[in-house]
């Protein structure tokens, strides 16, 4: 018998919106899949378009390319949507432009 993902509740302040994200999909998947126009360019953790603010809650960080983010944005609570997977109910700020 499988277990089902857990799902959480991202809120994206940018737009007071609120999404279910699987515990193994990113944020940005999910918003993406939500038809959120997050910004992003490479969805592989190596551009850094995808930067956001995680306002609260946890996440997991997959790999990513050390130009993407910095030990100085990651301490400020900086993360890539892309490689950020939640552990709970989450909020963040996409801090890049959307795609055009």
């Amino acid at each position: 018998m499988s277990r089902a993902a857990k799902t959480y509740k991202v809120h994206i302040q940018n737009k007071s919106l609120d999404i279910a994200c699987s515990a193994g999909q990113s944020l940005l998947q999910a918003a993406v899949l939500a038809g959120v126009d997050f910004p992003y360019t490479c969805a592989s953790g190596n551009c850094g378009a995808c930067v956001s603010l995680l306002d609260s809650g946890k996440i997991n960080m997959l790999p990513y390319g050390d130009r993407a983010l910095s030990t100085e944005q990651r301490k400020a609570g900086k993360i890539l949507a892309c490689r950020a997977r939640p552990r709970s109910d989450v909020t963040v700020t996409w801090l890049g432009r959307g795609r055009r």
